[in-house]
């Protein structure tokens, strides 16, 4: 019993002499029978903590620190990372190698950093399914980023300065589901932009400076089921941009310029639509709408913004007479 004990004592003595149980100071370190998680949220923080950082640690998150500087090197510390998150801290570059030594890793988090600019196959050298690069400073996006076949599943480009969907980098793309392109400068979406997503399931659009839709904008993407387009400036919606879209649930289509809807645009099939804050120009051009909001329920309850005598009406409630429509 005694000699086992003994080698019971030596194998942690070995384990923590080798950094396996270390803990880097300003840190966290959860300890658990397959992942090793640490957490270092100190704004003091200037450099990787990696002297004391755990060899076997699986999730590392450094943020909202005073982080400017990241290198290969460093990462090396860490072969078994299988997440990266660096949200809120002061990385305005990476080396183009950054991910070589982590063969594990599948997804990295660089929200709210200072990135204007990346280099050439940055993400190549991991297996990445999620990427999370919002609330940066991106003017342009490279297809060089990543590799061809990319198994990414998650995207995240929102709160960047784009003006253009990246379409080159999405053509590597075919088996991502999720892709955020709010807040961006967007001001237009051309016909098939997304054609080379034909996993896609949610389509955040959100908060840019769309005015219209081509009719084939998604006419690719039939796995869409969640589109998100509030807080543009959409005058208008083509009357098949939704046409084949069989798994299309939720629409949100609020904060826009909407005046009147085609009828036939939102079908049946698309089980929650939100609709309110849009100019609303109740009459009879909103049969379609009217029908639909007197059998499917929406979130919020859009209201006529005129004429005048209808202002503030909820559209359900009016009759066919105030619509103009004959009986």
């Amino acid at each position: 019993m005694d000699s086992w004990f003994q080698l019971v004592i030596s194998i942690i003595v070995s384990s923590i002499c080798h950094g396996a149980f270390s803990c880097p100071q300003r840190c966290t370190c959860h300890f658990g029978s397959k992942t090793t998680e640490v957490v270092c949220p100190d704004a003091s923080l200037t450099h990787f903590p990696g002297e004391s950082l755990p060899s076997n640690t699986t999730s590392l998150t450094i943020q909202y620190t005073n982080l400017g500087n990241l290198t290969t090197q460093e990462l090396r510390a860490t072969p078994l990372l299988q997440e990266l998150h660096l949200p809120g801290n002061r990385l305005s570059s990476l080396p183009s190698e950054i991910l070589r030594a982590l063969p594990h890793l599948h997804t990295v988090d660089l929200t709210g950093n200072s990135l204007h600019d990346l280099p050439p196959q940055v993400f190549y050298h991991s297996p990445l399914l999620n990427l999370v690069l919002k609330d940066n400073r991106l003017s342009n996006v490279s297809a060089d980023w990543l590799p061809d076949n990319s198994n990414l599943t998650w995207l995240d480009l929102s709160g960047n300065q784009l003006r253009k969907v990246p379409f080159a980098l999405l053509q590597k793309l075919g088996r991502l589901e999720t892709l955020h392109l709010s807040e961006n400068l967007l001001e237009e979406i051309p016909a098939d932009s997304f054609q080379s997503l034909p996993a896609l399931e949610r389509l955040y659009l959100d908060e840019n400076k769309l005015q219209s839709l081509d009719a084939k904008a998604f006419i690719h993407n039939t796995k869409l089921s969640h589109l998100f387009l509030t807080k543009n400036k959409l005058e208008s919606l083509p009357a098949t941009v939704f046409q084949g879209l069989k798994h299309l649930q939720y629409v949100d289509l609020s904060e826009n310029r909407l005046q009147f809807l085609t009828p036939g645009t939102l079908g049946f099939g698309i089980s929650w639509v939100e609709l309110n804050q849009n100019p609303w120009h109740c009459d009879a051009k909103m049969e379609g709408l009217w029908i639909r909001l007197n059998k499917q329920s929406v979130q919020s309850e859009p209201t006529c913004a005129s004429p005048e005598g209808l202002k503030d009406r909820a559209i359900s409630t009016l009759t066919r007479k105030e619509l103009g429509l004959a009986d």
